[in-house]
C-alpha cells in the first residue's frame, strides 16, 4: 500500500472536487493521479470509492473519499475518475461493496452493522457497483455486517454477498480483493489466515493481509486444496487475466516527477479557490 503524502504528492479530496462540480478537475486527478503511479511503478489504484455519502458526519472512515451523496453523482463523477485512471495506465478497483456508506463505525476498529436488505440495497448503495463493474477489471469488498442478507458472516467472507449478490447477481466476471483483514471488523473475531480462507471460500480472489503477512501463510496454504478445483481454476484465471492487462511503469525523470507535482499543486489551488477546505483521506493516518 502507498501514500503518496510523504513523497511530496498531496491531491484534493474527491468530496472536495465534487462540492466545486468541476468535471475538469476530476477528469486531471484521474490523469494526475495514474501519471504519479505509473511513475512509482503502480499499475493498481484501490479506487475508486463507489460509497455514497449518507452522512458526511458519521466516523466511518469515508469523510472527503465519497464523490456524492446520492448514486447518480457517484456514477457519474467515480466513472469519470476511473475512466481517466485506466486511460493513464493503471486499473481501477471499485470498493467498497456492496456500499459502506450508511455505517456508523470505522471498520479499521470495528465492525459496522447495516440493516439493509437486498431490495434496499439495490434502491439505493449497490446502483454505482451495478452501474461501473462492467468497466471496473476489480471490486473490493466491505468490512459490514448485513444481518438481513447474511446473519453469520461479515460482507468479506459471506456467500451470499460475494458470489450470490456480486458474481451472481450484478455478474461481476473481474478480481475481487478483500478489504484489509488486520482491520478491528475481522480480527476481533478471525486471524487473518481464518478471515483469507473464509473469503477465498465467499468467492473473493485476492485476500490482503496488509501487516506481518508471513506468520499466516502456512496456515493458509494448508487448506487451499479444500477448496472447490473449479472455483481455485476460475480464480486464477481472472487473476491472470488482471495481471495481463497491468501497464509497465513508466521510467525515472526527474522532469516527470516535477510535472506531477506542479498539476497536483494546481489542483489544490482550484480546491483552496472553492473555499473551505474538506478532509483529505482518513487512513492516511492508519
Amino acid at each position: 500500500m502507498v501514500r503518496t503524502a510523504s513523497l511530496g504528492l498531496n491531491l484534493p479530496s474527491p468530496a472536495s472536487l465534487a462540492r466545486l462540480g468541476s468535471v475538469g478537475g476530476i477528469v486531471e486527478l484521474g490523469a494526475v493521479t495514474a501519471l504519479a503511479l505509473r511513475y512509482l511503478g503502480v499499475n493498481l489504484n484501490f479506487a475508486p470509492v463507489l460509497d455514497i455519502c449518507h452522512d458526511p458526519s458519521a466516523a466511518n472512515a469515508l469523510p472527503g473519499r465519497c464523490w456524492g451523496d446520492n448514486a447518480q453523482d457517484v456514477i457519474s463523477r467515480g466513472g469519470v475518475y476511473a475512466s481517466n485512471l485506466r486511460r493513464g495506465g493503471v486499473q481501477s478497483c471499485g470498493k467498497h461493496f456492496p456500499g459502506m456508506g450508511r455505517a456508523l463505525a470505522d471498520p479499521h476498529f470495528s465492525l459496522p452493522v447495516i440493516g439493509l436488505d437486498e431490495r434496499e440495497l439495490f434502491k439505493t448503495d449497490l446502483l454505482p457497483f451495478l452501474a461501473l463493474c462492467p468497466a471496473l477489471s476489480s471490486i473490493m469488498s466491505a468490512h459490514i455486517m448485513l444481518p438481513q442478507i447474511d446473519p453469520d458472516y461479515p460482507a468479506t467472507l459471506s456467500e451470499r454477498v460475494i458470489r450470490g449478490l456480486l458474481r451472481d447477481r450484478l455478474g461481476f466476471r473481474g478480481v475481487v480483493f478483500t478489504d484489509d483483514l488486520c482491520m478491528g471488523a475481522i480480527t476481533t473475531q478471525y486471524s487473518p489466515d481464518d478471515a483469507a480462507f473464509l473469503s477465498l471460500k465467499a468467492g473473493c480472489d485476492l485476500p490482503l493481509i496488509c501487516h506481518d503477512p508471513l506468520p499466516w501463510l502456512d496456515g493458509l496454504a494448508s487448506r487451499l486444496e479444500s477448496l472447490n478445483a473449479y472455483d481455485r481454476w476460475d480464480s486464477f484465471k481472472r487473476v491472470e487475466k488482471l495481471s495481463d492487462s497491468l501497464c509497465f511503469p513508466f521510467p525515472e525523470k526527474a522532469s516527470l516527477w516535477d510535472s506531477c507535482l506542479r498539476r497536483a499543486e494546481a489542483l489544490c489551488r482550484l480546491e483552496e479557490d472553492g473555499g473551505e477546505k474538506l478532509p483529505s483521506s482518513p487512513v492516511q493516518k492508519y
